[in-house]
């Protein structure tokens, strides 16, 4: 059973924006009997892996909180939300399996909201993928590699990833057994807004929705992330790349 845990992170020191503050309302009317635990700097040790003292330390709060994530519902069980995502029913009728994720508009996994059993194996394997690793890369820059990018890749080392269509949701509890498979629901269930047109296409069947205000990000991060879910990480980084050599030769034409 999935234990009725609500799991979210906060790091900064800031006030909640009125948004996230009306999201976190509609957990509180939709889900009045789960707990609802958040996970700052006194529930968890931002110094206790490179990865998130880096992070932290940067400021790159979303970064710090892929990791704390995976290891709130790992260690302890229950529902992960990001606090950009309203919550429009109970998860009830979910509980009894191992795990529930579904996907993005654009089939990626959805990386806020997903909830499981305590020590699910698959989470395990995310975790995995931070041993050790520096938030930080050699040449200054930051490892901003996005969390749903990460999570299929570790999954795909242990199991094989399969879509859900609408039809074989009903048939959940008998697939669910295949241990060797991950299930992802389709997009309506927990994340049915395009992050690229806007546009929501909520039903019955949907659970939450995820509103992709990266209220916690810089303007910088926002764009970044828009750019990639548009051309892609490599391309990203590359047209990044030149404009910072670029801005690196004004500076050096100044200074002569």
């Amino acid at each position: 059973m999935i234990p009725k845990i609500i799991h979210f992170c906060w790091l900064s020191n800031d006030e909640y924006p009125k948004s996230i503050k009306k999201y976190i309302d509609s957990w509180k009317k939709k889900l009045p009997d789960y707990e609802l635990r958040l996970w700052n700097t006194e529930r968890f040790d931002v110094n206790s892996t490179t990865w998130t003292q880096q992070a932290f330390e940067a400021k790159q709060y979303a970064f710090a909180a892929d990791y704390i994530r995976l290891h709130a519902v790992y260690t302890h069980g229950g529902i992960y939300l990001d606090m950009d995502v309203e919550v429009l029913k109970k998860f009830d009728d979910l509980l009894d399996l191992p795990y529930f994720i579904g996907v993005q508009f654009d089939n990626d996994v959805e990386a806020a909201i997903f909830g499981a059993e305590k020590g699910a194996d698959w989470l395990q394997t995310c975790l995995n993928y931070y041993d050790g690793r520096s938030f930080i890369k050699e040449d200054g820059s930051f490892d901003q590699e996005t969390l749903p990018i990460i999570m299929q890749t570790q999954i795909e080392k242990k199991r094989k990833i399969i879509h859900l269509k609408s039809d074989e949701v009903g048939n959940i509890r008998n697939l669910i057994k295949n241990e060797d498979s991950l299930f992802l629901f389709p997009y309506e269930y927990f994340s049915p807004k395009n992050h690229q047109t806007r546009k929501i296409s909520k039903s019955k069947k949907t659970y939450t929705i995820h509103y992709y205000n990266h209220s916690w990000f810089s303007l910088t991060n926002v764009l970044r992330l828009e750019i990639i879910k548009l051309i892609g990480l490599n391309t990203t980084e590359k047209i990044i790349g030149f404009f910072n050599l670029r801005k690196l030769r004004s500076m050096l034409k100044k200074s002569k």
